[in-house]
């Protein structure tokens, strides 16, 4: 058959025709094959027809040759069947990739894999807890900072030294009710002075009993009580060192009696080449003149640092030092929670009697301080003896109990005392204090505070002494100034019953601001501004901060404060000393920190917001 047209050659000749499935194939014409074109371009034009160019030619797509068949899933089937021709066209199935259902369950199943999996489930949880116990562990088991050691009693209140010659109550039964003018100020240390019985002619004649004018021993144990009840301590002033020449132990002494013969510091007179009796060697009386006194019973000489009626009790003896011991404790037991020692840098002296040498100061021959006293004060074995007496008392009252001196010691002597471990309480060398007058400047106030505080974080400001007290040394305004200043330095201000009485809303305030964290344990910085503003700032961490200033001039003046690390830019004004003023009649407490105002000897106390 021509192009085109069906190829018959398989049907049979009876005319039946078998069924025969023709699968019909195509084959792109290039473009080349140039006689196929030709009939497509003429295919249905009449042959007299002229060729014009009616977009035959023209191509659908612009570049055929650029054109990528794209690969299809579908298949085109053409099946001829009885002379019909069918199109067939089926849809590739999709490959399925990876396990199927079957075989995925098949290792579902797998005992072995389920075991895997179990350990995996497990070893996921306990790696988990395991971890979860571990951060908790470094949590809990870390190094923590160690938290600051607390404050003793004795430490967050002030002291205040209470003398019947000084008060308006004369005995133990109507003290009683300074206790409660105390507790007003936020006071509960009290110091009682001149309690045990003395002779007339001065000196201790019994330790262990009260001075018959002030009462009894059962006053004492009723103050004792009493103050007990208002959380308030009582501390008993001593003298150790020497007692009168009345004392039954001296009497005893003098007789040569057993154990007393050596309770006392005796010598033989030196008899010169014309036989006259000299003293043993060159020491003298704190007085002046020797400190030898001559006995015609005993025909010995004694010591006396002090009066000839004071002879001193021989501490090289460790009976006598016993014997004392059990004075503290006989205190003790009625109650009294701590002792302020007087004289101690004496208690001790040489015991070969070496002459002393003579020191470098220009003054008379008999006078004390023509000699250096290196045989007879401030000597270690001061310290030894000091250190049976504190524990003593911190042993029969469980560490709670108060041992301090009244006397400065030098820096030298505190590093002797406290070698082997914290020996004296609130050690103290407050002389720039005791000796102050109306005069005392800031640098000296500065000087003195931090040199002493190199050496111990936790003294005692006595800012009255055992000589002439503050207020008598300056105008009361003054000391008022003066002793609230001390109230907020790191340690511990002894004060008299006067230094409380004059400014009693700022004491009050101040003293109830020792019990706070700032105060306990904050950082102290000291300054001098304007050459004459003396100031103290009191910081601790998450705390208001406190700052301290005394104008030690007579002018007022104009305080710029904002250049002190960490204060903020408003100050609130929380205490001032009674002799402070404004220019205004009111007393303003909001103040910016680059301009407070200060009165010439007063004090003002700010408190702040620290600034980091």
């Amino acid at each position: 058959m021509e192009s085109g047209r069906l190829n018959l050659d398989n049907i049979e000749a009876n005319g039946d025709a078998k069924e025969t499935a023709v699968v019909a194939t195509y084959k792109a014409l290039s473009d080349e094959d140039g006689s196929v074109q030709d009939k497509i371009e003429n295919m249905g034009k009449p042959s007299n027809e002229n060729d014009t160019d009616d977009g035959v030619h023209e191509k659908m797509l612009k570049d055929e040759s650029k054109i990528s068949p794209m690969k299809d899933t579908t298949e085109v089937k053409f099946i001829s069947e009885n002379g019909d021709t069918k199109i067939d066209i089926e849809t590739a199935k999709p490959t399925l990739s990876g396990m199927g259902k079957e075989e995925l369950m098949k290792f579902a199943n797998d005992p072995f894999w389920v075991k895997v999996r179990w350990f995996l489930f497990i070893a996921f949880w306990l790696l988990w807890v395991t971890m979860l116990a571990g951060a908790a562990a470094i949590v809990i088991m870390a190094p923590k900072c160690a938290a600051p050691k607390p404050k003793k009693w004795w430490e967050k209140s002030a002291i205040v030294q209470l003398d019947p010659v000084e008060t308006s109550t004369h005995d133990l039964k109507d003290m009683e009710s300074l206790l409660d003018i105390l507790k007003t100020q936020n006071i509960d240390a009290i110091s009682l002075a001149s309690m045990v019985k003395e002779s007339s002619t001065g000196g201790t004649e019994d330790f262990k009993n009260i001075k018959p004018e002030l009462g009894t021993t059962s006053d004492l144990e009723a103050l004792v009580k009493a103050a007990k009840s208002r959380k308030q301590y009582i501390i008993l002033e001593l003298d150790p060192s020497h007692t009168s020449t009345e004392h039954p132990w001296f009497k005893r002494s003098v007789e040569k009696e057993e154990p007393f013969s050596s309770y006392y510091v005796w010598a033989d007179a030196k008899i010169t080449t014309d036989g006259k009796r000299t003293p043993p060697n060159n020491w003298l009386s704190v007085y002046g003149g020797s400190a030898w006194e001559w006995n015609e019973q005993r025909e010995q000489y004694y010591l006396h640092h002090f009066k000839t009626t004071q002879p001193e009790l021989n501490y090289n003896n460790p009976v006598v030092v016993t014997e004392f011991s059990d004075i503290l404790s006989h205190w003790l037991k009625l109650g009294i929670s701590g002792f302020r020692l007087a004289n101690t840098q004496y208690l001790t002296v040489d015991p070969d009697l070496h002459d002393e040498f003579r020191s470098t100061i220009p003054t008379e021959a008999e006078n004390y301080d023509s000699l250096v006293h290196a045989y007879t004060r401030d000597r270690p074995e001061n310290g030894v003896v000091l250190a049976k007496w504190q524990e003593r008392v911190h042993n029969e009252t469980h560490n709670e109990g108060f041992f301090a001196l009244q006397d400065d010691i030098g820096t030298d002597i505190l590093q002797v005392y406290n070698e082997k471990k914290r020996l004296i309480d609130l050690p103290q060398n407050s002389q720039f204090l005791t000796t102050a007058d109306s005069n005392i400047d800031a640098t000296t106030l500065q000087r003195g505070f931090s040199h002493w505080l190199n050496f111990t974080s936790w003294p005692a400001w006595d800012i009255n002494g055992r000589n002439l007290s503050l207020r008598e040394r300056m105008p009361a305004d003054i000391a008022d100034s003066l002793a609230l200043m001390t109230l907020l330095l790191p340690g511990t201000p002894v004060l008299k019953l006067n230094d409380t009485l004059s400014a009693k809303d700022a004491f009050a305030t101040l003293c109830k601001a020792r019990k706070s964290l700032t105060f306990l344990h904050g950082e102290t910085m000291f300054k001098t501004i304007n050459g004459s503003v003396f100031i103290y700032t009191r910081l601790k961490s998450g705390n208001p901060g406190y700052l301290v200033a005394y104008q030690s001039a007579e002018e007022p003046t104009i305080v710029d404060f904002s250049t002190i690390p960490q204060i903020s830019d408003e100050v609130n004004m929380v205490a001032h000393s009674p002799n402070y003023a404004q220019d205004s009649d009111t007393i303003k407490t909001k103040l910016p920190s680059n301009k407070v105002p200060i009165s010439g000897k007063s004090t003002v106390v700010l408190t702040f917001v620290p600034q980091n």
